[in-house]
């Protein structure tokens, strides 16, 4: 589904602080699979996450989706895979100070031009499989971290993405919380869903509904892919 061809990404190449945070990364994730990114703080799994996303460019090599090549599209046409391929859950929720829960949920899915309406009931579709419904009204400031992360997870949804992506998303979780992310993750993939994920926690790593765990160090893949 995703192929990364001898990836590379440097930043403030030419100056005295150049840095290679990704070194040469050839690497294939599998549809409908659960990918985990391990590795210490500056191993690279952020950056590659991000180049993975469309987020940024890498400095070198190219990446494939589903066969395409999308390594130099312009950035409208990514910006267009971003909203229609992926969603997004981040280590902070990101969520929009000042609007309630509801608006934050619906608001990636304006661009797309459906119907407020038919948006409304299909936010607040998800706000209630993650028990949020009485949050729905609310401003995101009120809401615990538990919440919030949990308000994030449904606006990831809200443009059905085939491609769920999430960088470290367990970080400011308690464990009880932990696991019940990874049971959202679990439906993710019965739903037909493509997980990739960056962490180090090994409730994550370890978690049986995981597929394959690729290893980082220093910006290379630790042991390549079996």
């Amino acid at each position: 589904m995703i192929e990364l061809l001898n990836v590379r990404k440097v930043f403030n190449a030419g100056n005295p602080s150049e840095f290679s945070a990704i070194n040469s990364i050839s690497l294939n994730i599998a549809e409908n699979k659960v990918t985990v990114l391990k590795g210490p703080s500056g191993s690279g799994k952020t950056t590659l996450l991000s180049i993975v996303g469309c987020m940024s460019r890498p400095s070198a090599g190219r990446v494939k989706l589903n066969g395409r090549e999308i390594t130099s599209l312009p950035e409208r046409f990514l910006t267009d895979i971003r909203r229609k391929t992926f969603g997004f859950i981040f280590q902070q929720p990101n969520l929009i100070k000042g609007i309630s829960v509801l608006e934050n949920v619906m608001l990636p899915a304006y661009p797309l031009g459906e119907k407020r309406s038919a948006l409304k009931v299909k936010a607040m579709g998800g706000l209630a499989e993650l028990n949020l419904t009485s949050k729905a009204s609310s401003k995101v400031e009120w809401l615990s971290g538990g919440e919030a992360q949990r308000v994030a997870i449904v606006r990831a949804l809200i443009n059905d993405p085939s491609i769920i992506i999430a960088d470290e998303p367990t970080a400011h979780l308690d464990t009880k919380l932990s696991y019940r992310f990874m049971e959202i993750i679990e439906q993710f993939k019965a739903d037909g869903k493509t997980v990739i994920i960056t962490s180090h926690d090994p409730l994550v790593y370890d978690a049986a509904i995981v597929d394959h765990v690729v290893n980082l160090r220093d910006g290379k893949i630790e042991d390549k892919p079996a």
